[in-house]
């Protein structure tokens, strides 16, 4: 699934260049790659969401068109919406949390080393815990950085 995953990524990527939206149907693209439409789906909710730098948006009828649209274009609103999805989701698993440090570093946020060891900080092996509260533990952490990180001054 990895493979046929990354072709549509690219695929996509490619595509939207470096325009700020682009407006496709997902039937299009699941016959285009010989796909089921929940693997299109599958694609934008994984490589596709704010963790990412992106947003996406669904558009009922008329084959399922798809908007994915850079998110916003100034650090300082999209660090907003990530610390709001931070506290109002609560809970972060170790791959959308080690993406939203890429997409942070590839922002200019985080130090490539600052990157490194945050991955490590909310990584499964220094999280794990017998109560079954380390996404909560993640999100909280990665909030406090970001928190932390702008009140000092930060990107």
């Amino acid at each position: 699934m990895s493979n046929m995953s990354d072709a549509i990524e690219e695929f996509l990527r490619e595509t939207m260049g470096d325009s700020p939206s682009l407006d496709i149907s997902r039937n299009d693209l699941a016959d285009f790659f010989n796909v089921a439409p929940s693997q299109i789906n599958y694609v934008l909710t994984t490589r596709f969401n704010y963790e990412h730098g992106f947003v996406t948006n669904s558009k009922r009828g008329g084959g399922g068109y798809i908007t994915i649209q850079r998110a916003s274009s100034t650090n300082d609103e999209w660090l907003n919406n990530v610390l709001k999805h931070l506290g109002d989701a609560g809970e972060t698993d170790v791959r959308t949390g080690q993406s939203l440090v890429d997409e942070l570093e590839s922002r200019g946020f985080f130090t490539k080393d600052e990157a490194d060891m945050l991955k490590v900080v909310i990584s499964h092996n220094t999280l794990s815990n017998p109560f079954k509260l380390e996404n909560k533990l993640r999100a909280n952490i990665l909030r406090q950085v970001i928190i932390d990180k702008i009140e000092r001054g930060g990107k």
